[in-house]
This record gives C-alpha cells, structure tokens and sequence, in this order.
C-alpha cells in the first residue's frame, strides 16, 4: 500500500496483459497511485528503448510534479484533458519561476507520460500536440559557455594526473561526464590513438578520435586495466572540476562540467572550419546541432577590423 498518499514504484505493468491494461490504468488514477503511474512511464520508455537512466531520473520529478497539479485540479482531467490544460501547465510552470529551458523539460516528460497513457488504450488524449515548448530568449551560443584554452591550460597546469586526464577527455576528446567516468582501459587503444565510448548517450557505442595531447595524458596515469580515471561515480568528476577551479579561480559557474565538451566543440571548429568535423567528434547524430559552435566562432567578424586606424 501507499506511505504518505505514494505507492511504492514498482507496479507491474510488465505482466498485465494487453487486454487489461486499460482498467489497470483506470484503477491506479481512480486512487491518484503516483507511483504506479511513474512505474508506467518508466515500463513505456525503457519497452522503446528510448531513454538512459539520467534521463528517467529528471522525467521521475517532471511526471509526479504534473500530476499532482493536474489531480489537484479535477479528477477527470488526466485521461480527459480540456482543450487548455497543455497551455495552462506551462503557464503554471512559469509562473513558478522555472526558466524556459526547465518548463520545456517538464513538457518533455509529460509529452512520454501521454505517449504512455495512450499505450494502455484507456484514452487517446495528447494536450500538448499543438502545445509547443516555452521559447527561450536568450541566444543558443549565449548558453553554450566554454572553457578557454587560457582557462584549460591553467586548470592543466594545477591538476594531479587523473585530474588532467579527466580535462583532456572532456576538454579535447568532447567526452560527457557520464562517458568519462564510465570509460575503462579495455576501450582505450593509444597506439592506434581511438577509444570507444560504451555508455554513450542512448546506449550507444562510438569511437573517438584521442589526440596525442590527450594520449600524454592518458599514459602518465601509469594505468593500463580497470576504469581509467579511477572514478566511476560521475559526481566524483563533477566535484574534482569545481573543487579545481575554485582553487586556482577558474569559472565554474555557467559552464559546470559540460563547458569542456563545449571547449572541445569550439577547439574543433576554430582549427577546422567544418561543422561535420565537429558533430563526427561530439557525435551529434545531427549536423544542426553542431551549428551552434560556428555561431560562436566570431573570429572573421574580429578579423574584419584587424589594421583599420582611426
């Protein structure tokens, strides 16, 4: 039974048959089971293969926090929502002080929870198919801050080995904290300078390029087995980079950890000039993607003015 209005998370929705899944689901929204709703998100996601862990983590906090509001609001409204309820959650949202960025990932999830709902056959309701996110004002490359090459050399310099093989990975190989802290010896080849990424983003395994620079790095760490920062938890990661730029008053804030993937991305299209270049690196699996790093490349706008006197 449910501890404090929440059943415990783990509703078997694998084991109900095609057939009864819709009354299941009319049962567990006639009893507002948070729980067992979030278990079917979770049950639709992970039956298409859609999302990582990370991912469920935020869509978990996202799915309870809309159906609270909507189950506060009526008890129908869920499985037959009003042609305003889509819109109005958003503006509740905003209204809370989220920033566009955190409404349009709360949208995200409700969007799967209805892709879910739908799944059952106990309603056929999508309040947000013409409900689109929150436009966010500020310039996509305003967001993207990297670290400069004068901040990652700094942070180089004052970093132990695994400290710096941890800058180099994120830094020039474009690793997310998630790949670095996961990434093992038995993926890394030095002398062919190629590494595979094993829990990539969506599952996925993809090969990187490891310049000798990162290479360097990578064998004075005096390792050759197990996993190859030491870290495994990417908290850890997150903690060392902070606790680094705090030490030598490096910006950490507005950059974070993915601000050295940012770094790797900005270094790619400085020296190359080729957006394909930049999403083969990052391994965007789309080449629009990588376009932000060419709207951040301003440096034909300074040469325009380079020797102009006045």
């Amino acid at each position: 039974m449910s501890q404090g209005g929440y059943r415990a998370e783990s509703y078997p929705w694998a084991q109900v048959k095609r057939e009864n899944r819709a009354e299941r689901l009319l049962e567990r929204v006639a009893e507002k089971d948070l729980g067992a709703l979030w278990a079917l998100l979770r049950h639709h996601q992970t039956l298409q293969g859609k999302r990582s862990e990370r991912t469920l983590t935020a869509y978990r906090a996202s799915t309870r926090a809309y159906l609270k509001w909507v189950f506060g609001r009526a008890q129908g409204l869920l499985l037959a929502p009003d042609a305003d309820t889509g819109t109005e959650y958003l503006r509740h949202l905003e209204a809370r002080g989220l920033a566009p960025a955190s409404v349009n990932a709360h949208r995200a999830a409700v969007v799967a929870l209805y892709r879910a709902l739908r799944w059952t056959t106990a309603t056929e309701a999508d309040p947000y198919r013409d409900v689109r996110g929150v436009r966010d004002p500020t310039p996509r490359a305003e967001k993207r801050e990297a670290y400069s090459m004068t901040d990652l050399r700094k942070l180089l310099e004052a970093g132990t080995p695994a400290e710096r093989a941890m800058l180099l990975l994120m830094g020039m190989c474009g690793l997310r904290i998630s790949e670095a802290a996961a990434l093992d010896w038995q993926n890394v080849n030095l002398a062919a300078g190629v590494l595979t990424v094993v829990k990539g983003k969506g599952g996925k395994k993809a090969r990187v390029v490891v310049p000798p620079q990162v290479v360097e790095g990578l064998k004075a760490l005096g390792t050759s087995s197990g996993p190859v920062l030491g870290w495994k938890d990417p908290v850890t990661l997150r903690r060392r980079l902070m606790a680094l730029c705090v030490r030598i008053d490096v910006q950490y804030d507005g950059r974070e950890v993915h601000g050295l993937r940012h770094t790797a991305g900005t270094l790619m299209y400085a020296r190359t000039k080729n957006l394909r270049a930049v999403a083969q690196h990052l391994r965007h699996s789309q080449l629009d993607t990588a376009a932000i790093y060419a709207e951040m490349d301003d440096s034909e706008v300074r040469g325009a003015f380079e020797g102009v006197t006045l």
